[in-house]
């Protein structure tokens, strides 16, 4: 048997900090205040903060994944007139910090309009500003003794920007280093028959393969290694998106922590027409198997696949959690 304790933070390790950041955001938010030219306004309370908050740690890099709804209440005045209401923050999340707030109010009568105008813009600010520590707050006070010290972990190279993502997957850009081998074929696109390929890898993780089956179906774990959010269930049927809709499909058959089957697109691929994809994965005594089996990759895109496949899941992952 594997010893899978997180020796070296080789393997996933992770933490409910739900309660930690409850606790933080009510008292980091209430009382804060705005005021200018004459107007004011003050959160008077945080009403109710739902979600899940997590820390894990893999190879020496803490990973905070969170998303929370946030309800706030607020009064404003200037001079003799007030106004009390509600906002709420519908996403507070790890992969966000573009929050939007929905506001209402008390009294809905045009003279109150300035002062509700005057939250929306002055202290939906000041809220802003008071989110922007809480991941590296989170990760200082509930990450220091989750650390089991290994001065021989090695370093691993941070994944690239979503941006550089979605460009290179759109231009297949980067080369394969992932064994792999391919077959031909032919099928029949809206344009008429085109070739393809069918595309084989297989790379090793030092994970167990409970982890790798996670880390590729789960949508907090999948958000982490493809640098946004992630459209995706471990669910047969699931329709799914990633990287900002260059990648999309549908999960057809899960068998735990061995077996994943999709249907797989290029969003630039000939309309309506999608690969087959079959990801196996074996334990092995200290790490796990991953074999990849794909078909029906249209045959000028057997390169810009491969090297994709490699580059942005492969070494994402491996970059993101070791």
């Amino acid at each position: 048997m594997a010893d899978w304790r997180n020796v070296g933070n080789w393997h996933w390790k992770e933490r409910n900090c739900f309660d930690w950041a409850k606790k933080y955001l009510e008292d980091k938010l209430t009382g804060i205040k705005a005021a200018s030219g004459g107007f004011s306004a003050e959160v008077t309370s945080v009403d109710s903060v739902t979600g899940d908050v997590d820390l894990n740690i893999r190879k020496g890099r803490l990973i905070a994944i969170y998303d929370v709804e946030v309800k706030l209440s607020w009064t404003a005045q200037n001079g003799e007139d007030s106004l009390a209401g509600k906002i709420t923050i519908p996403e507070v999340a790890h992969d966000t910090d573009d929050y939007v707030y929905d506001i209402s109010a008390n009294e809905s009568t045009v003279a109150k309009l300035p002062l509700k105008d005057f939250v929306r813009k002055h202290l939906t600010a000041a809220i802003g500003e008071k989110l922007e520590n809480f991941t590296e707050d989170l990760k200082q006070t509930n990450g220091s003794d989750m650390y089991i010290p290994d001065n021989k972990a090695g370093a691993t190279a941070a994944p690239a920007s979503n941006e550089q993502l979605a460009s290179d997957f759109k231009q297949g850009k980067i080369g394969s280093s992932a064994a792999a081998d391919s077959e031909e074929g032919v099928v029949s696109g809206p344009k008429g028959a085109f070739s393809t390929v069918s595309i084989n890898q297989n790379i090793e993780f030092v994970c167990s393969a409970g982890d790798l089956f996670a880390t590729l179906t789960d949508p907090q774990r999948v958000s982490v290694w493809t640098r946004a959010k992630a459209d995706i269930e471990p669910k047969v049927g699931c329709t799914f998106k990633l990287f900002g809709g260059h990648i999309e499909g549908e999960i057809t058959k899960l068998e735990k922590d061995s077996l994943i089957e999709q249907k797989w697109r290029v969003a630039t691929w000939p309309k309506g027409h999608y690969s087959s994809v079959k990801i196996m994965l074996e334990q092995t005594s200290s790490s796990t198997r991953l074999a990849l089996k794909q078909t029906g990759v249209p045959f000028n895109e057997e390169d810009a696949t491969k090297a994709n496949w490699d580059k942005y899941y492969w070494n994402s992952i491996k970059g993101s959690f070791g």
